[in-house]
């Protein structure tokens, strides 16, 4: 499963920047197998495969994936709200198991990967730099980081990236978007550039409690205030930042704390998938 996110996210940055979906999805010379196809007038007779021709009485050459390589940014949100979680693992736990996976996947091929890492400020900024071994020695150091802040605010990680980045990138924001929405503007101008995949970390309790009776005593961790709240009526809200990401036609991808590994591998596979369908289909 995790060499289906590798693959999916290889094409996916393969056929960002490129003309027709179909044909920039592979080519004859690349850097991995990806499919065979039939002969057509004008492929390189170099690139038949002799085995499956012979198999099947036509003749067939092998397509391999574009070696496409491009900037990734992953936007990380290292705020208090990270640690909460009522199932097996927190969100911060969760939110490491993705980087590991998309960290790799987007480094191998020799893309340039960059890390910010966010509270209520930019905690820190790494320049984007290629090589596999140094985006997972980052991604490490990072995860095992202090930060100085608290709270969350998206505003501050976009208006760096803007600040610093004209050329198109892949930017991943990893977040549980629990922040003030004060970010429209600043999201806009991101997505007009870039390819930007927000990928959401929530807690099913976080927007969903079931009816009771009486009040009960929550405690925000980020700013470590207490209020009550009744649950006379059940609780099923969506996450304001939903209604946003909609208005700026912006996907999403959603996971939650009570998925386990292939859930959430499966989820990240399939997302990638129909996002490089509908680049195709908007060509």
């Amino acid at each position: 499963m995790k060499r289906r996110i590798r693959l999916s996210l290889q094409r996916l940055i393969g056929n960002l920047f490129d003309g027709i979906f179909a044909s920039s999805m592979n080519a004859l010379h690349g850097m991995e197998l990806d499919e065979l196809r039939q002969y057509q007038p004008g492929d390189d007779i170099r690139a038949v495969d002799w085995k499956t021709t012979i198999k099947t009485g036509k003749l067939h050459v092998r397509m391999k994936l574009v070696d496409k390589r491009l900037t990734v940014l992953f936007l990380i949100d290292r705020s208090r709200s990270g640690k909460f979680g009522t199932f097996q693992k927190t969100k911060e736990d969760v939110q490491a198991d993705i980087l590991s996976v998309l960290v790799h996947a987007a480094s191998e091929t020799g893309n340039e990967i960059g890390f910010v890492t966010f509270t209520d400020k930019v905690e820190n900024y790494i320049k984007p730099k290629s090589g596999e071994k140094e985006a997972l020695k980052n991604l490490r150091n990072i995860l095992l980081e202090k930060t100085s802040g608290t709270d969350t605010d998206l505003n501050v990680a976009f208006r760096l990236i803007n600040e610093k980045f004209f050329s198109p990138a892949l930017v991943f924001v990893i977040s549980d978007f629990l922040a003030p929405c004060n970010y429209e503007q600043s999201l806009k101008t991101l997505s007009s550039v870039h390819e930007v995949i927000p990928v959401i970390i929530s807690d099913r309790t976080e927007t969903y409690l079931p009816a009771g009776r009486g009040l009960v005593a929550v405690q925000d961790i980020e700013t470590g205030q207490v209020q009550l709240l009744d649950i006379s009526h059940a609780l099923h809200e969506s996450l304001p930042c939903l209604a946003l990401l909609k208005k700026l036609a912006i996907d999403h991808l959603a996971l939650t704390t009570e998925q386990d590994e292939e859930i959430w591998i499966k989820n990240i596979s399939e997302f990638f998938d129909r996002r490089i369908r509908r680049r195709g289909r908007r060509r």
